[in-house]
């Protein structure tokens, strides 16, 4: 009896199907972005963002600036069309991408002794966090044509406000002595000594933007206000042969 029900359970396991090993997983596909016309069309989506995200942070915006929004469902934030071409912002991003490329490839690489690591033009180099990447003299003397010394002086109050300490604007003393200049140059002297004197309050410690100063009340006639202000030329940079050479002749006439 015994030997039937061992010959039976042994003839029940050999008819037993074989028991087949799982299929191996297949590796997932990297997922890739959509439209892509600069960039290579390969690029890890990834990578991918990790670029835009530096493009954005060097324009000082956030993705919406170039790609279009879409309104989500009832409750829901908008939600973004990456592969859209419907933002001229778009379009005008792949030309700047095009640009710096051709900088780095056709124009900077050939350069002889070119020092090591090798310097590369980004967005940054020009943006510096503004979406418009103007000169502060650019902005306060377009803020001058439309409004006059009161814009200009209220539109420097208001960038220095946001941006002083950051890269996006040189708020030292050459771009107020450019502004002033290039209203001496317009005939609009009174404002120019405006900006001189607001260069010299902003930069106390500047010896050019007293000697800026000085220049400017020479050519009105302000002997003596050009006397004060070389004089703070003289004691800022004491081994400035040419301000004390003109302080001294100021100082011998009658």
């Amino acid at each position: 009896m015994r030997r039937c029900l061992g010959l039976l359970l042994l003839l029940g396991a050999t008819s037993l199907p074989a028991q087949q090993p799982a299929p191996a997983a297949q590796p997932a596909q990297p997922q890739r972005a959509k439209n892509l016309k600069v960039l290579p069309a390969d690029m890890p989506l990834a990578a991918v963002r990790d670029t835009m995200r530096l493009y954005a942070r060097a324009l000082g915006v956030r993705c919406s600036h170039c790609h279009v929004s879409v309104e989500g469902a009832a409750g829901q934030p908008p939600q973004t069309d990456y592969a859209s071409d419907d933002k001229v912002e778009k379009e005008i991003a792949r030309h700047m991408m095009r640009m710096t490329r051709a900088i780095n490839t056709q124009h900077i690489a050939p350069l002889p002794s070119r020092v090591e690591p090798n310097i590369a033009v980004g967005c940054a180099t020009c943006h510096r966090g503004l979406t418009e990447p103007r000169q502060l003299a650019d902005e306060l003397l377009l803020a001058y044509q439309d409004g006059g010394i009161d814009r200009l002086q209220a539109r420097y109050d208001s960038l220095r406000a946001r941006y002083y300490g950051q890269a996006s604007y040189d708020f030292g003393d050459a771009p107020l002595g450019d502004v002033a200049q290039a209203l001496r140059a317009r005939d609009r002297s009174a404002d120019a000594m405006k900006v001189y004197l607001l260069n010299v309050k902003m930069s106390p410690a500047s010896a050019n933007a007293h000697r800026m100063l000085a220049d400017a009340q020479l050519a009105a006639r302000d002997t003596a206000a050009a006397v004060a202000s070389l004089e703070k030329v003289v004691q800022l940079a004491p081994n400035d042969p040419q301000a004390r050479r003109q302080l001294d002749a100021l100082r011998r006439k009658p």
